[in-house]
């Protein structure tokens, strides 16, 4: 991942690069990629670097004349069409997103109206879809059509969260590859390069993130820090009373979890997080996430029960499942929490 939309530029994701460098190189450009990994890893700059390097004027000069070693298999940066992608106003990099959270039909089909149409100026014309796993499923059939029937000198890049969030048609008729989390150290590095931030606060964010430069910007958010903090407070109380407090502490909990909409998923995100962190802390302290809460997460881990941990860890995730199919937030939190509260019952 960077600011700057080349391969050499990437944080992280050399085998995701190398592979489309070999493409690029050997003129096997697959005419659908799927682009997989979470939030956060590159996949959308990567794919603005790819449509760069097909339409770079320099690197297709020099592929013409020798084979070229593939680390020097990249955008020059510079160039006219290097230029216009990079500030996102070439006629032929096209850009599809959700919009409120979905890709709707009409937005394919007048991605269909325009693929009928030769490319105006680019070698390659490249169409970037991201965010996939938002397609309606009218949206994704209508997709198939261009897969099944690629437009001439046409390239088509999806990115999703995993394969599984997809048709499995779309999947079969797109080259796959994989991203990987970024390592703690390359997550460091990305957030020092912003500047401003003490070493201490990088790596506790860098070992908070999953491997997302996302999610390690949004961590850098004190309201994310202070929200963490309240959730193990808050957490230590309850379990450490073993169901004594009363369904009502518990549902209490519920009611203000559900207060804040906009931040109800990462707030289940940070308390499965913490359990996690209770179940390996015993046997593994290296692997801790919540590295800044070693003297926290050794008190909470001595009151609780692995069995206990493993249903309270079930509990949030069936929550955050059933969430995420537009469920009624508040019920769905007071049955998380009861299910919390009746495993902390010895």
């Amino acid at each position: 991942m960077t600011t700057a939309p080349v391969f050499n530029a990437i944080v992280g994701q050399k085998h995701a690069t190398r592979l489309l460098k070999t493409f690029i190189r050997n003129g096997t450009l697959p005419h659908a990629l799927l682009f997989t990994g979470d939030e956060g890893v590159g996949k959308k700059t990567t794919a603005t670097a790819f449509a760069m390097a097909c339409n770079c004027l320099k690197l297709k000069s020099a592929i013409r004349h020798h084979r070229s070693p593939l680390d020097v298999i990249d955008a020059c940066g510079d160039c006219g069409p290097c230029r216009k992608i990079a500030g996102n106003h070439h006629p032929d990099i096209i850009r599809v997103a959700p919009q409120s959270s979905v890709i709707r039909i009409a937005q394919i089909r007048t991605l269909l109206q325009t693929l009928t149409l030769k490319p105006n100026e680019a070698d390659r014309r490249v169409v970037i879809l991201s965010d996939a796993q938002a397609m309606n499923p009218e949206a994704g059939n209508a997709l198939l059509k261009v897969l099944e029937e690629p437009p001439d000198r046409t390239l088509l890049v999806l990115t999703a969260r995993q394969t599984s969030d997809l048709l499995p048609t779309i999947v079969s008729r797109c080259q796959h590859i994989r991203f990987a989390p970024l390592g703690a150290a390359d997550i460091k590095r990305l957030l020092a390069a912003t500047g401003g931030m003490k070493p201490e606060t990088a790596e506790a964010v860098a070992a908070l993130c999953g491997g997302s430069y996302t999610r390690a910007v949004q961590l850098i958010d004190s309201r994310w820090l202070n929200r963490r903090d309240w959730i193990i407070q808050v957490m230590g109380s309850q379990m450490a009373d073993n169901g004594t407090l009363g369904i009502r502490a518990w549902l209490a909990w519920s009611e203000m979890l559900a207060k804040k909409k906009d931040r109800i998923e990462e707030s289940l995100e940070i308390i499965t997080m913490w359990l996690r962190d209770m179940l390996v802390f015993s046997t593994d302290p290296q692997r801790v996430l919540n590295q800044d809460r070693l003297e926290a997460l050794s008190t909470a881990a001595k009151q609780a029960r692995q069995t206990q941990l493993l249903q309270q860890i079930d509990a949030v995730d069936r929550a955050l499942t059933a969430l995420r199919s537009n469920t009624n937030a508040r019920l769905t939190l007071d049955a998380m929490v009861l299910q919390m509260a009746g495993a902390c019952i010895r």
